[in-house]
């Protein structure tokens, strides 16, 4: 892969703006399909994000955003003030779909805080203009994620990743993935160590998918063979993304992350969160608190293929449900989606500022 321009031709855009729709990745087919989802009305953003259709902190952000945006686009009134309460209603339940991601709210917000005209028309086009931007710029921060952080990966690096935290996380180019992209292109030789990342397997679908798409040497690992990796000096650094980041530099990520930091500060390796500025909650000061998600049972409890046929199943016999199971009948679930790695253990944070110390967060950051 030479430039940007090659990169995009192999890796579409995950969330895609279009005059009277949003068109996303259907990530619940993959790898096997490369399904789109056409987004024409607010409820189907909400669904999109509920289901898992799109998932990723920038990425739900993004579809958030696209709620609103599919929401003023129904609109027959002509009232304005009407219109902005109609407006603000949507958001509340817009923002309540995913609660640990801190780039739905933002970004929902951030949609929403950027009208300035006083008659509908002129609303619904300043609503356009502000998701079409914020599109734009979240891209291009991920593309300063990517320059920065290829500054820390020398040739020949092996980078341990979890979960996905790449285009297909973001609207594209990710943040985890940014920095290995940017390498890549700058010709560095290098190979990817994936976890598998229980119960969803975004490791082995999704970023997998980026790295084969991409043509990066990558392995697939089940989650549990990481401390053999490292103690094995199998792993030269770990990059890792997030959903959001306390101000003291706690941080959010999908279960599984904490003990993988913990193992790499065993074994003295550099383990890096590369995440956008929107991603950090300047309203929270510490991990603990952060609200972590639970996810239904059934996630844990059966065959990943339920996911992706749950509808056909729910027409079809409880005899071939039943087939997927892969615990006994009355088996209880523990399933938490994030878990939070502590600031101390993290050796920087990659954003489109630069690479900061967790603990100076709160003074070099702004909103």
């Amino acid at each position: 892969m030479k430039n940007l321009k090659q990169l995009r031709q192999l890796l579409p855009l995950t969330v895609e703006l279009k005059k009277d729709r949003v068109i996303i990745i259907d990530q619940v087919y993959l790898p096997d399909r490369l399904k789109f989802i056409q987004l024409k009305k607010y409820s189907q953003a909400i669904s999109a994000i509920k289901e898992f259709n799109v998932r990723g902190a920038q990425a739900i952000g993004a579809v958030g955003g696209a709620g609103i945006f599919l929401a003023s686009l129904v609109y027959k009134g002509d009232n304005s003030f009407n219109f902005l309460i109609y407006l603000k209603k949507i958001a509340k339940e817009i923002i309540k779909a995913r609660p640990t991601a801190n780039n739905l709210a933002w970004a929902v917000n951030r949609v929403l805080g950027e009208i300035k005209s006083n008659n509908v028309f002129d609303i619904k086009k300043d609503i356009y203009n502000s998701y079409k931007k914020l599109l734009e710029e979240e891209t291009n921060n991920n593309l300063k994620i990517g320059a920065y952080g290829e500054k820390l990966i020398k040739n020949n690096y092996r980078i341990l990743t979890h979960c996905n935290a790449g285009s297909l996380s973001a609207i594209w180019y990710g943040t985890a993935t940014a920095p290995i992209y940017s390498a890549l292109i700058k010709g560095k030789k290098l190979s990817v160590l994936i976890d598998e990342t229980r119960p969803w397997l975004q490791g082995a679908r999704l970023t997998a998918w980026e790295m084969s798409k991409s043509g990066i040497d990558y392995t697939v690992n089940i989650d549990s063979a990481s401390g053999f990796l490292m103690e094995n000096k199998m792993v030269d650094m770990v990059i890792v993304g997030a959903d959001r980041i306390a101000l003291n530099g706690d941080t959010a990520n999908k279960i599984g992350t904490f003990p993988l930091a913990l193992m790499a500060k065993r074994y003295n390796i550099p383990f890096y969160v590369a995440a956008v500025k929107a991603t950090i909650d300047f309203e929270t000061k510490a991990g603990k608190d952060i609200r972590i998600e639970q996810r239904s049972g059934d996630e844990v409890l059966k065959h990943t293929s339920y996911w992706e046929n749950r509808n056909l199943i729910k027409k079809q016999s409880k005899k071939f449900d039943s087939l997927l199971n892969i615990a006994p009948k009355g088996a209880k679930a523990f399933n938490p989606v994030f878990d939070v790695t502590p600031a101390d253990l993290i050796t920087g944070i990659i954003t489109e500022d630069g690479i900061l110390k967790p603990s100076v967060l709160s003074s070099k950051l702004k909103r």
